[in-house]
């Protein structure tokens, strides 16, 4: 059993990825705690309970959750709420009571904090904003030195953005954090927005599911968001992004990386948020480079930034825990 942390946005596709993290016999999530990003940070908490409510038949024990930051480090919060509706889960949480279920811990940074200082060996895996990671990081960094991996859904290459001209959404957000998190010297997979747009779900894989009113919550919580990428990009499903993030740490052989640096553009108008990615180059002439290469230069890389999923595999991967939760 592999011990992770999740730290999530609590939209769509985080919610999946929670369910796939709680059902896959091969993890043991030790906590999750929430950040603002889709939507402010005490709906995503309420999402996180009620997606542990409904999965309550096929769980033993209920990790603990944490309300985490509630917005970024320096702006203010830009939400997605028409991506994932108002809720942030597509209305879904309209067709349940709010949820009485588990429990909400402390504070989101405490958790990850305290999590590390008893746990060896733990991945953090990150679908949202990356605000709490880099408080936890300022707050302690020796603690977070003991982390296995984080293993980060976020930015964008290749020509890739879902938010503005070159961005991907959770490094928009808070590209102060993100840029904090790339540059901490922590070993990172990164699984960037033109990895896992490869990643498609479809409504024809939720009506494979057994589990009767597991089914029903996901068909809920996604028919919006597949309406919104029919809307705006003419396809009949809806892109995984963070459930590959949980699927990394199950099976690492999904996704082909490559070892080098990335940088987080902060200041700029029409960049924010944009990410840089450069593998360790050869030294040449020192004209040829930019300072901020060179300092960067004098570091090891400690990001491995995903190229290649195998999305067949990472399909079946990411149903077979669906298919036989009963």
């Amino acid at each position: 059993m592999k011990p992770i942390l999740l730290d999530v946005d609590a939209g769509v596709d985080d919610t999946l990825a929670i369910i796939l993290a709680l059902l896959s016999p091969g993890l043991e999530v030790r906590g999750i705690t929430t950040v603002a990003g889709n939507v402010p940070v005490r709906s995503c908490t309420r999402n996180v309970l009620l997606t542990l409510e409904v999965l309550y038949p096929m769980l033993h024990t209920f990790p603990p959750v944490s309300t985490g930051a509630s917005t970024p480090l320096r702006r203010t919060l830009f939400t997605a709420k028409e991506v994932h509706g108002n809720d942030c889960i597509g209305g879904a949480s309209a067709f349940y009571p709010s949820p009485k279920t588990g429990s909400i811990r402390g504070n989101g940074v405490d958790l990850i904090l305290e999590t590390l200082k008893r746990e060896a060996n733990l991945t953090l895996v990150a679908t949202g904003p990356l605000t709490n990671i880099a408080r936890a990081l300022k707050k302690d960094f020796p603690a977070m030195k003991r982390l296995r991996e984080i293993v980060v859904m976020g930015g964008a290459f290749n020509g890739a953005h879902n938010t503005g001209p070159c961005a991907e959404f959770n490094f928009y957000v808070d590209p102060d954090a993100a840029n904090a998190v790339m540059l901490s010297g922590l070993p990172i997979r990164l699984i960037p927005l033109n990895v896992t747009e490869q990643c498609i779900l479809t409504p024809d894989d939720l009506r494979a599911i057994d589990h009767t009113s597991l089914r029903r919550y996901i068909q809920r919580v996604t028919k919006f968001y597949f309406d919104f990428h029919k809307r705006t990009e003419n396809f009949i499903g809806g892109y995984l992004h963070d459930p590959l993030a949980v699927a990394a740490v199950l099976e690492p052989s999904l996704l082909r990386t490559e070892l080098g640096y990335v940088h987080v553009e902060r200041m700029s108008t029409y960049t924010r948020g944009m990410s840089i990615f450069f593998p360790r180059l050869n030294m040449r002439k020192q004209a040829e480079l930019p300072k901020w290469v060179k300092s960067t230069l004098l570091r090891a890389p400690t990001v491995k930034v995903a190229t290649v999923v195998d999305t067949k595999k990472f399909k079946l991967l990411f149903l077979k825990p669906f298919l036989i939760a009963h």
